[in-house]
């Protein structure tokens, strides 16, 4: 299985956090191409909505397995996020290829307007977001 991440999971210690055993040990650079990155209303992640003149960049994750995607489905949540195949740009290549994408459900995911960064999250959220999650930062273990 197939899933494009443009979020917190794009964060290796996060993806190990999540994904325990069944984390990838490599992801390649992807576009999404038609969908637009936003902050969450109150929170420190963000979530993708249409917008056919926009683009995300993220990483591709191949060969994940059913009990890997119930734990994306359990982190990800039903709330905010519908889980979609969309057609993802691996970097480097010239075809699309099909993936599973955590989109913005029409109801429930209230979104600012503005930007969501990853080198901001890391610096500002990164941390306490890992220890909600029971983990600590890879650099930080000894």
């Amino acid at each position: 299985m197939r899933f494009f991440f443009y979020g917190t999971l794009i964060d290796a210690d996060v993806r190990r956090a999540v994904l325990g055993l069944h984390a990838p040990r490599q992801v390649e650079p992807a576009r999404l191409r038609g969908w637009r990155r936003v902050p969450l209303r109150a929170k420190t992640y963000p979530v993708v909505v249409a917008d056919a003149g926009s683009s995300v960049d993220g990483v591709l994750v191949r060969g994940l397995n059913v009990a890997a995607r119930r734990r994306l489905e359990r982190y990800e949540g039903s709330d905010l996020y519908a889980l979609a195949e969309l057609d993802v740009l691996p970097e480097g290549r010239s075809q699309p290829v099909p993936a599973l994408v955590f989109v913005a459900k029409a109801t429930g995911a209230r979104h600012e307007a503005g930007t969501w960064d990853l080198e901001t999250w890391q610096r500002r959220h990164k941390r306490r977001f890992l220890l909600t999650l029971g983990r600590r930062p890879a650099a930080e273990v000894n």
